[in-house]
């Protein structure tokens, strides 16, 4: 899912409401974003009349990178709370094991 706003941003959320990616734009408000129908692609539009195209897959592998980055410390850091234990839970295809 992924939301436009006014303070320059488009933001990428999981199915549970986690921001997962933040990207800011340098030269106008963001007004829209949409998906296309068959998810590869990503189109924002910004009140300075432009709308620009990327592959959504480039964010996928991005959280997905960064999941298998910080896998073992949400899931083995004792300063972790429970519930950020889990957030790549399914990222990457490996399902936590800590339980």
């Amino acid at each position: 899912m992924a939301t436009a706003s006014g303070d320059y941003t488009v933001k990428f959320w999981n199915p549970q409401g986690k921001l997962l990616q933040t990207l800011t734009s340098d030269k106008s408000f963001v007004n829209g974003v949409a998906f296309s129908p068959d998810g590869e692609t990503i189109a924002t539009a910004s009140s300075d009349k432009t709308v620009k195209l990327s592959n959504s897959w480039k964010f996928d592998r991005l959280h997905e990178w960064g999941c298998n980055w910080m896998r073992d410390y949400l899931e083995n850091n004792p300063n972790v709370s429970e519930s950020d234990r889990h957030l790549c839970d399914g990222v990457g295809g490996r399902k936590s094991e800590v339980k």
